[in-house]
């Protein structure tokens, strides 16, 4: 694996340092748990979309009982009526 050298400001660094050892690891062990594992502008979009969007037929009865939620006082079917 490639290595690469980055330049940082002296107290930059020193600060680094002192947070890395205050959390028991190593500065480069440090930055690499601040990265994201997936950035958003390499992860497709869909992959971040799955499970957020659908579909719903309104001319369906819903296939559950309503009950009661923090948004509304619906009790069943018969709340309709």
């Amino acid at each position: 694996m490639a290595e690469h050298q980055i330049s940082l400001p002296e107290e930059a660094y020193k600060t680094l340092v002192k947070v890395a050892e205050a959390q028991g690891t190593t500065p480069v062990d440090w930055i690499l748990s601040q990265l994201p594992i997936f950035p958003p502008e390499e992860q497709p979009l869909w992959e971040r979309l799955t499970g957020l969007v659908g579909a719903i037929n309104s001319k369906e009865e819903p296939p559950h009982d309503c009950s009661t939620t923090a948004f509304g006082e619906v009790s069943g079917p018969s709340a309709r009526e």
